[in-house]
């Protein structure tokens, strides 16, 4: 154990920290959809409109699954409380009341809905209780108590009960993952309650992983991936709403358009082998156009990769060129660089990325320097690394599947 004594209050909550974690919140937030009302988009969002917001989760400190990650600063702001704090006039609905919210809905100029998971929901679970396999813990150190513990746990057999998304036991026996991809039916009812009342509605999504929006995405104006963001997520997330900052993350996954574009999921199983092929991969192979591609994400600017050159030496993969802002506010876009190995039987990966701030109207160079070991691919017989070589397609892109990328091939 650390015998390191804990910080003090004063340096976790200190303002440096605090100003950290909302930057942090701020800019992890992914635009995923920005569509015109009355000619304009739909984010920024100015000080001076009138904002309805609306969920369980507007006012709720939701910062993500439990366990060991489950640390909690000594005060945390909600989605709301951010809001409250940027914008002028805010009123709060919580949802329950489909007429009720549809009012409040109507009279506001912006309607902002917050949905997703909480720790109830998100991730991995461990089923109920048995109360004999606590006689497995040993008041000292035994070396066969793992070992004990597995065997027994094997024994059990799976005790389900429901929860929000379907099924989701808890505590100790055998585990799984959670049901859907997709919000809870009462979060699809009040996101499209809300969305009939108000052509401005921004929906912010809470979760640390994929979910579905086809359903309902048609219907709203603006979307955002918020995450779980910490102490400080209510004004990250109001920076990036108010365009305080200019969104410029990107999603670290593909996000499908429905569950039957993703490999077969077995939800009692207690063990599955996947092969190479999934996530954007298996998107790639089988020419299934995803909701949201691996690496995408919007901005309140325009970008332009151009003047892309790719070049290979002894020991790196050089790629450079200019990021050009096209719109009329400063921003950062991410240039991504994929390299596709000569075997066909394997997938494209992401090797180098670079975040690249531009001012409006203007251009700015990047240069990524890709390691050749980040090409290396197992060699499961030596059980060792081989060295990259051969004819390697490398892309520089903005997301998967971007139809502006540049690819050449170079030989390794």
């Amino acid at each position: 154990m650390l015998s390191a004594p804990s910080p003090s209050a004063a340096i976790l909550g200190s303002p440096e920290h605090r100003a950290l974690a909302r930057d942090t919140a701020g800019r992890s937030v992914v635009l995923l959809r920005n569509e015109l009302v009355n000619a304009q988009p739909a984010l920024p969002i100015a000080r001076a409109n009138t904002v309805a917001v609306f969920g369980r989760l507007a006012h709720t400190v939701n910062i993500g699954d439990g366990g060991s990650s489950d640390v909690w600063d000594l005060s945390c702001r909600t989605v709301l409380d951010g809001l409250r704090d940027a914008i002028d006039h805010v009123t709060y609905d919580d949802g329950s009341l489909a007429d009720r919210a549809a009012q409040v809905a109507s009279a506001a100029d912006v309607a902002i809905v917050v949905v997703g998971y909480t720790y109830l929901d998100e991730g991995e679970y461990i089923g109920e209780t048995d109360p004999s396999l606590m006689t497995l813990f040993p008041p000292g150190d035994e070396a066969d108590v793992v070992d004990r513990f597995q065997e027994r746990l094997e024994q059990l057999t799976p005790i389900v009960k429901p929860d929000r998304l379907g099924e989701r036991p808890r505590m100790f026996s055998r585990g799984g993952d959670r049901s859907s991809l997709r919000l809870l039916p009462d979060d699809v009812e009040l996101i499209r309650t809300v969305a009939a009342a108000n052509a401005r509605t921004i929906v912010v999504i809470q979760a640390g992983s994929a979910v579905i929006t086809t359903e309902w995405a048609s219907s709203v104006s603006g979307i955002v991936q918020a995450w779980y963001g910490g102490a400080e997520a209510g004004a990250g997330l109001a920076d990036a709403l108010l365009g305080m900052l200019n969104p410029s993350a990107r999603l670290p996954f593909t996000v499908p358009f429905d569950e039957a574009d993703l490999p077969a999921f077995d939800r009692d199983a207690t063990s599955f082998t996947y092969d190479r092929w999934h996530g954007w991969w298996r998107a790639e192979r089988i020419e299934i156009a995803p909701a949201y591609p691996f690496g995408f994400g919007l901005s309140y600017t325009t970008f332009a990769v151009r003047d892309v050159a790719i070049t290979a030496n002894d020991s790196a993969i050089v790629v450079r060129g200019n990021v050009h802002n096209t719109g009329e506010r400063d921003g950062a876009d991410v240039v991504q660089v994929y390299a596709s190995l000569p075997d066909a039987e394997a997938p494209s990966r992401l090797i180098g990325f670079a975040r690249v701030n531009v001012a409006a109207g203007a251009a700015t160079a990047f240069e990524i320097v890709v390691p050749l070991d980040r090409l290396a691919t197992r060699d499961s017989a030596a059980k060792s690394w081989r060295p990259a070589s051969g004819p390697h397609t490398v892309t520089a892109a903005r997301f998967v599947g971007d139809a502006d990328a540049t690819s050449v091939e170079v030989s390794l």
